[in-house]
């Protein structure tokens, strides 16, 4: 019974992941596929598989290329005005548009790299996101380094919370941005760049922490 258990589980683990995804796959591209069904009942010799999620990926491509040329990015700019002017709905609008442009962006450089900080209180470690750097002067006139942070959610990553960290007390990761986030997304379950021998090496501040 042991080992039948393992089999079992192990068979289970191979195929759910499948499965699941699959399921999703299948049931996004119904709903999208259902989009032209009012031109299809017109016209019934349109009527065959993948037409509605062709007809979406044209639609996508022209407006791409539509909003690219100077034209296209004026009627844009003034869809962009009138939409902040409606109250709810541009909250909604604008968190969408900025999120959309972090993680669909052509640029693959939006996370520079991956770095430990102090979250949500002192000696406690999360592994955030470096998007950017700031400079500010303190009330002493000396300018100080800060580090632009995005801090994912587990084991959503597009969720999360931004943070401006002092470059000084934030710990760079000898490890690649996607390895990081895969240690994000599993709930620190999968740890590559412990398996491949590297190792993390905390300042001394680290290890002054309260205990």
């Amino acid at each position: 019974m042991s080992w039948f258990r393992r089999k079992f589980l192990t068979g289970l683990l191979i195929l759910l992941p499948i499965l699941v995804t699959g399921w999703l796959f299948y049931q996004f591209f119904h709903s999208v596929d259902n989009i032209l069904n009012p031109l299809v009942e017109r016209y019934p010799f349109l009527d065959f598989p993948g037409l509605g999620f062709l007809g979406v990926l044209v639609i996508i491509f022209m407006v791409g290329v539509f909003g690219g040329n100077l034209i296209g990015r004026k009627v844009i700019g003034w869809l962009d005005t009138i939409v902040y002017r409606i109250p709810l709905i541009s909250r909604m609008y604008i968190a969408v548009k900025e999120l959309s442009e972090v993680f669909l962006r052509r640029e693959r450089t939006v996370f520079k790299k991956a770095v430990m900080v102090q979250y949500p209180l002192s000696g406690t470690f999360a592994v955030g996101f470096v998007t950017a750097n700031s400079k500010f002067k303190g009330a002493d006139g000396k300018e100080k380094n800060f580090l632009n942070v995005f801090l994912p959610t587990t084991p959503n990553p597009t969720s999360g919370f931004f943070l401006m960290v002092p470059a000084k007390e934030a710990i760079e990761l000898d490890c690649s941005v996607e390895e990081a986030l895969k240690m994000v997304i599993s709930g620190g379950a999968v740890r590559p760049y412990f398996s491949s021998g590297k190792q993390i090496v905390l300042p001394d501040w680290a290890d002054k922490t309260e205990k």
